[in-house]
């Protein structure tokens, strides 16, 4: 696969690289590693565009240390670039700013297949994976590229948060990519990554997330309300997820005008991806993984931030089959 994308982008001058919006590790990690392979191997102008922000101290801190340029892509002109590379997503997933006119060439990813995803010129989704930047690892392996130290760092980090944990679904690729990069990372900058200072907002979102969760049998619903980034939700999601007889856990919260979600569960045959995807049916966007998923509902005049979360609640135990009762509080 690698050598057609590789044949798709010989004749481009420019190329511009979405990840998803608000980056997590693996989407920043693939198209950092995505970037410097093109680099490499043809001397192209690659530049990496997200939207959002980058709200995660650890994902603050994995840009810092591992030397990774991002930009807005808000404020950039994609007419000036002739080869758009999606990656971590898909143009019709709801969670990739891909201005009206453009559409990807290539398209690089390990979710659910989106049958738009057919009209880029080379797609390369492989849903057995556990995180994109597996897949650019077997790009390098395939090719005998070496690794450098930023580039192994990121990689190994990328696909250690997307498999590696409570709500995370990996298997025996995903295992041999990072064994495959390990010997190439900085332990240093590993950790620093892995342990970055906290702001106090973070613990105040603990707090509030703490005050505001309701628990149904083995499910635990959060509503966090207006939060300062879409980040946390997820944050606040793997959180819940290691309370003791809690199987489920459903963060919610507000920025600016669009609700965002995060599901999270410990068994892998729940495919939580699908569940997330059934939940926003008509009203938003959504998937993940087998443990892991999230989506998005915008809040316009005719649906408020409340009735979204009512009727989200709903959805989610009707769906994940949890007995309607009087909740506890933690």
């Amino acid at each position: 696969m690698i050598k057609n994308i590789i044949d798709t982008i010989k004749a481009k001058r420019k190329i511009l690289i979405l990840t998803h919006n608000n980056p997590d590790p693996d989407t920043i990690a693939s198209a950092f590693g995505l970037k410097n392979l093109l680099c490499r191997l043809l001397q192209k102008r690659c530049t990496i565009a997200y939207h959002g922000i980058i709200g995660r101290a650890e994902n603050r801190e994995l840009v810092k240390q591992c030397n990774i340029e991002l930009y807005p892509s808000t404020m950039l002109d994609f007419s000036r670039y002739d080869g758009l590379i999606v990656v971590d997503t898909q143009p019709t997933a709801g969670n990739v700013y891909i201005p009206k006119g453009f559409f990807p060439d290539i398209v690089i990813d390990h979710h659910n297949f989106r049958e738009h995803t057919k009209l880029a010129k080379v797609y390369d989704v492989r849903q057995d994976y556990g995180s994109t930047s597996s897949i650019i690892v077997e790009y390098y392996k395939s090719l005998s590229l070496e690794f450098d130290q930023n580039t192994a760092t990121a990689l190994f980090y990328g696909i250690r948060t997307d498999t590696v944990g409570a709500g995370r679904h990996n298997n025996r690729i995903d295992l041999t990519m990072m064994s495959q990069v390990l010997p190439h990372i900085s332990l240093r900058k590993l950790s620093k990554i892995e342990t970055p200072e906290l702001p106090k907002y973070y613990f105040k979102n603990i707090k509030s997330a703490l005050d505001n969760s309701q628990i149904y049998e083995s499910l635990i619903f959060c509503n966090l309300n207006e939060v300062r980034n879409a980040d946390l939700i997820a944050e606040t999601s793997d959180f819940f997820l290691r309370m003791r007889d809690i199987k489920w856990a459903f963060v919610i919260g507000k920025v600016d005008n669009m609700a965002f979600f995060s599901l999270r569960c410990k068994q892998t045959k729940r495919k939580v991806g699908m569940i997330a995807l059934s939940i926003v049916k008509g009203i938003g966007t959504g998937g993940g993984h087998m443990k892991s998923a999230g989506g998005q509902i915008p809040i316009d005049r005719n649906t408020s931030y409340s009735n979204i979360v009512d009727e989200i609640k709903k959805r989610l135990i009707r769906k994940i089959k949890v007995k309607v009762s009087e909740p506890k509080n933690i």
